[in-house]
């Protein structure tokens, strides 16, 4: 069912390494210091053997840096500490401008687009807002099945050593579920939110998702690639977004759009 996962090795001892990582985002867990590691995935459309996507995901202490190949793009996550609120940053490198966008204010847009959702007669956005999958996992191979007539994931995952090494893991990729039904205007992020809630549940890492989604045709599979310490090629990348950020000119969330779309 899966394609040989490429280049990966994990193990027990790796996943030991990222026991300090940070907490998820609105829940009781302590904060204690943030594990650097990074995170490549590839995004595949059907059954093409080439990806049609490819991004890197660097987690260095204080932030998350996501940089996009296709469009060029840079997404910069920081979790809120101590009362503030956090934000994402996206960079457009080819205008070489940037926006903000607050956490809170993300995550009310996206109550509101679920409430509006769970409403509709279609079934698709109903399903999104308020999802419902049967759960199964293979114990020999990994793959865990949430499964729906309408939404259909099926993981191979690997077994983390303690749950607790998922947890930055899992904060990033929930907010960005929601930063891109916000910013491109999709489906509410309830599968995706589903699929990480049942992940950290049983301790599992995913190694490669593949997902099918009723009215579509073809299936979308992405591989992630994880490495639990940074190079310094990845400190360079991290500077260099930094600079970035500095000289970046801010514009407000409707500009950053309108002109990415055009």
């Amino acid at each position: 069912m899966f394609q040989t996962f490429r280049r990966l090795v994990v193990s027990n001892a790796s996943w030991a390494a990222v026991l300090g990582v940070i907490s998820m985002c609105g829940m009781d867990f302590p904060l204690v210091v943030a594990q650097e590691f990074r995170v490549e995935t590839e995004v595949f459309v059907g059954d093409a053997a080439e990806p049609t996507g490819r991004a890197t995901t660097l987690y260095e202490k204080s932030a998350v840096y996501h940089f996009v190949d296709s469009p060029a793009e840079i997404v910069v996550y920081r979790r809120g500490v101590n009362g503030s609120a956090g934000q994402f940053i996206l960079l457009d490198l080819a205008r070489q401008v940037r926006t903000e966008i607050p956490l809170d204010r993300m995550e009310k847009l996206v109550e509101k687009l679920t409430e509006w959702s769970a409403g509709q007669d279609a079934e698709l956005p109903k399903f999104a807002a308020r999802p419902e999958f049967k759960q199964s996992i293979d114990d020999k191979t990994g793959t865990l099945t949430l499964a729906n007539d309408l939404w259909t994931y099926r993981v191979a995952t690997v077994a983390a050593e303690e749950p607790a090494c998922l947890l930055r893991f899992r904060e990033f990729t929930d907010a960005y579920a929601r930063l891109n039904c916000v910013v491109h205007h999709g489906l509410p992020p309830g599968p995706r939110l589903a699929l990480n809630s049942v992940l950290a549940e049983r301790g599992l890492a995913p190694i490669e998702i593949q997902r099918e989604v009723s009215g579509q045709k073809e299936s979308a599979r992405s591989v992630q690639f994880f490495s639990w310490r940074l190079s310094r090629e990845d400190r360079d990348r991290l500077d260099d977004a930094r600079e970035k950020i500095a000289s970046f000119k801010k514009v407000s969330n409707e500009a950053f759009q309108q002109k990415a779309a055009e």
